[in-house]
């Protein structure tokens, strides 16, 4: 074979198991005497399992939901379906390598080796093991998550977090997207790629689809991907299962880049700029007065025309910041609100970097849930450096405080319970946390 040549060494399948299953797509296989790659498992089979482990050391303390798993039959169905194709196929997995290139320790082709510890806990013992914690730092600190008993004055929604990093998604959290529900009012605020599958995860192909099918709005605070990109996905769903088009509230810089999409994808939408939703108060009155809901609006100190925002009803108000530095506007329009959701990319002694980068720092938000006078402040969109915990560092954390992780439901039984869980958090994750001090002396 001659230097320049190029020879074909793997093939990666995104198909669906009906395709796969047919005689003309496993004839095109057979052309190709190569690894072939299956990605067409049932999405809800790739569980993140760092998030799988979370939720089961904090539900030695907090009653949470179970995580999808797909029955061993969808497990087993797709081994059948490739048994009698003579070339050599491989089911995706956790962090499965594929080596292109041999070297001293790493021979070609795919490699197991290097998938995350968490993949083989028993979530048993991981639970006893944190109740241990639990009791040992509650005994030795004379303090408890369920000590305080509060009547909230306000009826919560239930805030479900499907992604709490920034920038792009990784093995432990998934972009900005953030699912309200409420009695007879649903929205999505945000929704970056895969927000989609982070609900089919959690609540399995059917209810999550239900779930969709139920949405009043969603909102795009701006354009970056990490906070727009699974939209068209989400809007594909909903036209399908309701025969008219998703409203999506969304800054004007957006409108081209949704039009486009809609046309590739044959899926109407119904576009509602934020800036005329601003201008125009019989507009907003039309389009939210039938939700049963207020929205105010102002603009974000980050990217050109993103907005930071805060939700109404006759129960509860919600501030979400989107993206955004300290914003004196956000405050005025969030006064009071009974729940902030702020974003937190980077840790308090990163104030430069923070600066340069438009962003916030945990004590930066911490002090704008203070002056808004929010009830609850939660935490969320941190930088990419603060992946298994969030940035604890040097913190001095009010307990009205929580930090959000995927998969982190806040509901009028727990919100106060997982603000004062934080101070938990070193003790439950101690080797994550020693990973964190090493780490917060790099600012790369």
């Amino acid at each position: 074979m001659k230097k320049d040549e190029q020879t074909l060494l793997i093939m990666v399948h995104f198909t669906d198991k009906k395709f796969l299953n047919s005689d003309s797509y496993k004839s095109f296989m057979k052309k190709y005497d190569i690894d072939h790659l299956l990605m067409c498992m049932n999405p809800a089979s790739h569980v993140l399992l760092d998030c799988s482990q979370r939720n089961a050391i904090m539900s030695a303390i907090l009653p949470l939901g179970k995580l999808f798993v797909p029955s061993s039959e969808d497990t087993k169905e797709l081994p059948l379906l490739v048994k009698d194709l003579s070339v050599s196929t491989t089911i995706s997995e956790h962090l499965l390598k594929y080596h292109l290139y041999s070297g001293r320790k790493t021979p070609l082709g795919w490699s197991r080796s290097n998938t995350i510890k968490e993949k083989s806990v028993n979530f048993q013992t991981v639970i006893d093991n944190a109740k241990k914690v639990y009791d040992n730092f509650i005994t030795g600190n004379k303090y408890s998550v369920t000590a305080k008993k509060l009547k909230l004055s306000f009826r919560c929604p239930d805030i479900m977090f499907l992604g709490t990093t920034s920038t792009y998604s990784s093995t432990y959290r998934n972009v900005s997207g953030i699912l309200l529900q409420s009695e007879g009012f649903n929205a999505l605020l945000d929704c970056g790629e895969m927000t989609v599958g982070q609900m089919i995860r959690l609540y399995g192909p059917q209810e999550a689809r239900e779930r969709i099918s139920k949405l009043n709005f969603l909102y795009i605070s701006h354009i970056h991907f990490d906070h727009c990109g699974g939209s068209m996905l989400v809007a594909e769903m909903f036209y399908e299962l309701n025969g008219k088009p998703l409203t999506i509230l969304c800054p004007i810089r957006t409108l081209p880049w949704f039009k486009y999409l809609s046309s590739v994808f044959k899926v109407p939408l119904d576009l509602i700029p934020l800036g005329k939703l601003v201008s125009d108060k019989a507009m907003q009155k039309n389009v939210l007065a039938e939700h049963g809901v207020k929205v105010d609006l102002c603009l974000a100190k980050h990217t050109r025309d993103s907005w930071c925002m805060a939700i109404t009803t006759e129960n509860w108000k919600i501030a979400y910041s989107g993206a955004t530095m300290p914003n004196k506007p956000f405050i005025n329009i969030g006064r009071d609100c009974d729940i902030l959701i702020h974003e937190a990319t980077h840790q308090s002694s990163l104030v430069d970097d923070a600066a340069k980068k438009k962003h916030s720092t945990v004590k930066q938000a911490i002090e704008i849930g203070q002056e808004m006078n929010a009830k609850y402040t939660i935490l969320t969109h941190f930088s990419l450096r603060y992946q298994k915990l969030p940035p604890l560092i040097d913190e001095d954390i009010p307990e009205s405080v929580a930090f959000a992780h995927d998969f982190m439901n806040i509901s009028e039984d727990n919100v106060e319970k997982w603000c004062r869980s934080t101070k938990l958090l070193p003790s439950l994750f101690p080797d994550h946390y020693q990973d964190l001090l090493k780490q917060s002396f790099y600012k790369a």
